[in-house]
């Protein structure tokens, strides 16, 4: 399994632990693909830019983005859930080692997310375009892994 998806992997886990006190929302990973069930969190990789600093280096240093996609019956739910994942994010991320299946046998740590960026944006959904109304937020994550 590529580092990527570990990495992906394990902010999944991050959010279905963050929000571990609260067993009514759904965590996805990855877009829903059913009906959305409300509220819901998905979280969803992004763009991976990769510049290389050093010359002679073969490696690059990827910067990635994650959306944290929000889908909340009221305001004050959906601004509950942006802000206690725009917190939790302030720190870094344990980066795991999943291959050999999850819960890990050995818990191997293969560096950490660094945040770089995060933002919280309001999505207005229009109730006319819409049957049922509910309440949309987007935090977007930029980080790199610290095991450059």
């Amino acid at each position: 399994m590529y580092l990527e998806r570990k990495e992906d992997l394990s902010l999944y886990y991050f959010t279905k632990d963050l929000f571990s006190d609260a067993s009514y929302i759904r965590i996805e990973d990855g877009y829903p693909e059913s009906e959305i069930v409300i509220p819901t969190v998905a979280v969803n990789n992004g763009a991976i830019d990769g510049d290389k600093l050093e010359l002679g280096n073969r490696k690059l240093y990827a910067e990635r983005v994650w959306y944290f996609d929000i889908y909340a019956k009221t305001k004050s739910q959906r601004d509950e859930f942006a802000y206690r994942i725009f917190h939790a994010l302030e720190e870094s991320v344990p980066v795991y080692d999943y291959d050999g299946g999850f819960p890990p046998d050995v818990v191997t740590q293969l560096g950490c997310l660094v945040p770089d960026k995060v933002r919280v944006e309001i999505i207005r959904i229009d109730p006319n375009l819409t049957d049922k109304l509910y309440y949309r937020a987007q935090v977007v994550y930029f980080a790199h892994n610290n095991k450059f």
